[in-house]
Parts: C-alpha cells; structure tokens; sequence
C-alpha cells in the first residue's frame, strides 16, 4: 500500500494499516470475520483451514498486495481485500471488508472502503484493460448489516442486484423424482470432478454477474478440507454432465451457530438439458442425502430475479426465504499508468 492509499486510516488516533503479512495473521482474520458476521446476523463462520486453502490459491488477488490488515493500538481489528474478476462484459474490483464490532461507529469501515477503492483504483493503471468495458467497484452484503448498507449508500454506490437466502427446515423424508429417461446420478469422485466443474462454469455463464471459473478456484475446492463429493448430486447424459448440485457441511460453522445444516451450494443446469425437471430431482436427491447424514435442514442462495424462476422453484420444493443480501456498484474511470 502506498502512503496516499493509508491517508484515510490517519485520522483515527491509534489506528494504522499494514499488509498482509502472511499465515501467522489469519488466525485474527478469521476471528473479526466471525464476529462481525455475528453482530450482523449472518449465518457464515469461516474457518482457518479455509481461509488457509483461499491464500494458498487466491483468484483475482495478491494476498501480499491486495489484503491489509487494521490495527487499532496494535490489535487487528479490521481487514479488508480487493479482488479483480471479469464479469459480464465488465472489469470488477469487488472489495470486502469486516470490522469487529468492538470498534464500529469511529469511522474504521469508512477509512477502510476508501483504502481498498485507492487500492483498486491503482491497480487500473497496472493492467491491460479493454477501454470498452466499464470499471466498477462492488462489494455485497446482508441487508442485516445495516451499517455497510448505509456506508454504501452514503459513499455513492448504488444497488445492482438483490438475493435471497432460502432454508428448508425438515428434510424428513423427502420426496422422491426420477431423473428424465436416459439419465442417471453417478458418483463424484476427484477423477471426474474437473468436467463436473467445467460444466458447472458453462451453466452459470447465464447467471447474472458470471465470471468465470478458474484454474485456482478448482484447485481451491479440490483441496478444501470440508469437500465432500459422496454428498454432491450430478445428473449425467451418457458422457455429458446434465446438471449438478454441489453440497457442503460445515461442521464447525454449524458447531458455532447451533446448527445442524447443509447447503446446497451451487445448483445449475446446462443450457440443453433446461426444462426437463433435472433441478428438481437433483435438489430432491441431495436433500436425502443430506437426511441420510442426519442433517435436518438445508441451505441455499438465489438471485431474486433469475430468470430460469429458480426462486419459484426452490419454493415449491419447500424453501422459505430467510435473509435478503444486496450488491452495490459504483463506477469508476481508469487511473492513468503513471
């Protein structure tokens, strides 16, 4: 970070930023993470062991360059990162930040958006960016966060996209619905997981905000601690992956939350195989599944205006909308290459 980039961070006494400085700081990381996401009511707990396998293998960042860490008296207490991801014909710097609410209401959240929008407004001048596409911050959040969502309004960002968090609290013996003839549910396995991903990436190309998937993302979730293929449910067309719902349990966020969930984390179907009900049986066999680890409720997100109606669909299955999230936009021009 450069001294221009800290000046926001000067006029809080007692507070300065540094740069990431390696694995001995996510311990602290992921403890401001988990209690900002407490005080703001959102159900997601990250783990070291995540947070470890996402530095070992960032997509769209440098940890070295792009994540900073706020002290206050020399105590962290806020962290924030700017990520690149090409996104629906537009460059996107998304920014995340979390502040522990120990120190909320002094101006640390503020001080840290503009330290990541210096960030990323310096990285503009370092790449190779097609002049034809916009340049635009983002960041997402519950709207729970009542705080961030004032902080982005009042700092010119507007909002672009709503989504729903769905959850279906008893998965007691749920319906069965065979896939379409000629298809049929195989295992995943790491040997076969690629084309699995691949084909993920080529369903969600119509989703809104889309970016595509890479090389370091795949690595990242091969080497996740918590995969568990045995739970995912993929509906294959002889040799063509038809659709995929990919599940996830997370012991130690259920541990921390009182929980006893699972989640469907993402749910697609390629383009050819849309509108035969895949979605439907798939969803329903990971939710056996899930019963069958003796998990008693399921978890999903949606975007609230997909056009396939998966929101109507996720309701009919017995999801019920629990939480709203919003992502904000602000456009930007590019910093001249100095």
């Amino acid at each position: 970070m450069t001294v221009e980039e800290q000046d926001p961070i000067a006029a809080i006494p007692g507070l300065r930023v540094r740069a990431y400085a390696g694995p001995d700081d996510l311990p602290a990381l992921v403890e401001i993470e988990r209690a900002a996401n407490v005080a703001d009511s959102f159900d997601m707990m990250p783990t070291l062991e995540q947070l470890t396998s996402e530095f070992d293998h960032p997509a769209g960042f440098d940890p070295a360059a792009d994540v900073v860490v706020v002290e206050l008296d020399g105590r962290p207490v806020a962290t924030g990162t700017v990520r690149y991801r090409s996104r629906d014909e537009e460059h996107s710097f998304e920014l995340f930040g979390a502040v522990h609410p120990d120190v909320r209401r002094r101006g640390i959240g503020r001080a840290l958006l503009r330290l990541e929008e210096g960030r990323a407004r310096a990285r503009t001048a370092t790449m190779d960016l097609d002049p034809a596409r916009p340049i635009r911050l983002g960041t997402w959040g519950v709207d729970s966060a009542v705080g961030q969502s004032a902080l982005m309004a009042a700092e010119g960002y507007e909002p672009a996209r709503f989504f729903f968090e769905m959850i279906k609290r008893d998965l007691a013996t749920p319906p069965e619905r065979p896939l379409p003839a000629g298809l049929e549910i195989r295992p995943t396995t790491l040997a076969n997981l690629r084309q699995v991903f691949d084909a993920e990436n080529e369903a969600f190309r119509d989703h809104w905000g889309h970016h595509e998937f890479t090389d370091e993302e795949f690595t990242h979730i091969v080497e996740d601690p918590e995969l568990e293929l045995d739970l995912w449910r993929v509906a294959w067309d002889g040799d063509e992956v038809a659709g995929v719902v990919a599940v996830g349990v997370y012991a130690e966020e259920n541990r921390l939350l009182g929980l006893d969930r699972g989640w469907l984390d993402r749910i697609s179907v390629r383009r050819p195989w849309r509108h035969r009900g895949i979605a439907t049986s798939l969803i329903l066999a990971a939710s056996a599944a899930l019963r069958e680890r003796g998990i008693s409720e399921a978890a999903l997100g949606v975007d609230a205006d997909n056009p396939s109606g998966a929101l109507g669909l996720y309701e009919s299955l017995g999801f019920a909308v629990v939480q709203r999230a919003t992502t904000w936009r602000k456009d930007i021009e590019p910093t001249p290459d100095a």
